[in-house]
């Protein structure tokens, strides 16, 4: 006697992706990339030509390479002291974390 295929078993369930969970600027943040003259020649004073626009929000900001590196390193930074003043319990409101 043959089994009875389950159909229902193997279905796909939607996932229930809630963007809002992560953060109100969680969807809105990408970086399009700059192309035309931006892209090829530096504007004055900097010395980089821009890269692209770091969309945050509805704030656009166009950077240059150096400053996409010292975001990515603030950004960074700022991860690690969280989880080790988050570690520490430093993150109570009664209490502080150093900012040098």
């Amino acid at each position: 006697m043959a089994k009875k295929f389950n159909s229902k078993k193997f279905e796909r369930t939607q996932s229930k992706h809630n963007p809002g969970r992560y953060g109100k600027y969680w969807q809105d943040i990408e970086v399009e990339m700059m192309t035309g003259a931006k892209a090829v020649n530096p504007v004055h004073p900097a010395t980089q030509p821009i890269i692209g626009t770091l969309c945050v929000g509805s704030k656009r900001m166009e950077i240059t390479f150096s400053e996409a590196n010292r975001i990515i390193e603030q950004l960074h930074d700022a991860k690690y002291r969280f989880n080790i003043a988050n570690r520490l319990g430093m993150l109570e409101a009664t209490d502080g974390t150093y900012r040098g």
